[in-house]
């Protein structure tokens, strides 16, 4: 397989000999990528996929072992919504101005976006479900509106106890978390049976 993007450096593909946790077919189909990540270097992304009911698991790890890591970011202007963010499967995303929590579960994947991708991915949430008090939802859709044009100040707070997540910007404040801090976050694993 040609790689796609000039952040890619090579591609695998290969049948993995384990159940879909969804159907129970057997075998999953494995994508492996080696990634160049800008400022974290070299990276694995891996992806299971079953061909039959089309479960999916993506990860981006990165190769070289990191710590347990915090990035904040004050997002003052439409430019800092641009900014570009790295969430491993274990990251956690918090923004407390507009009652933003991003857990890893089971089935989370990793992704990159910017930080108006994040608010559009919790705006289609939001949309997407059904609720007593939708006046409350129609404000919180708002808010979330005003803050992917700027005009609303927030905080974007990353952690991941891999430290395999990142805020791609050089106004984020990066601190390393103790492994009490890291212990306490929810790590979005899921345990598959030996094949």
């Amino acid at each position: 397989m040609e790689p796609e993007s000039s952040l890619i450096k090579s591609v695998t593909e290969t049948k993995v000999e384990q159940e879909c946790p969804a159907c129970g077919h057997r075998p999953l189909e494995s994508i492996m990528a080696v990634l160049e990540i800008p400022m974290l270097g070299e990276g694995l992304e891996t992806t299971l996929k079953c061909p039959v009911c089309g479960f999916k698991r993506a990860d981006i790890i990165l190769t070289e072992q990191s710590e347990p890591v915090r990035y904040t970011l004050e997002v003052e202007s439409e430019e800092d919504v641009d900014t570009r963010v790295v969430r491993s499967t274990s990251g956690t995303i918090r923004i407390p101005e507009l009652g933003i929590t991003i857990e890893p579960g089971p089935a989370s994947e990793s992704f990159v976006s910017n930080i108006e991708g994040i608010l559009m991915r919790v705006r289609d949430v939001l949309q997407g479900l059904e609720y007593e008090d939708e006046e409350m939802v129609r404000k919180r859709i708002d808010r979330i509106d005003e803050a992917r044009k700027g005009s609303v100040r927030f905080t974007v707070i990353l952690e991941d106890p891999y430290g395999n997540s990142a805020i791609l910007s050089e106004k984020a404040k990066i601190e390393g978390l103790s492994q009490e801090e890291a212990k306490k976050l929810r790590k979005g694993e899921m345990e598959m049976e030996p094949g």
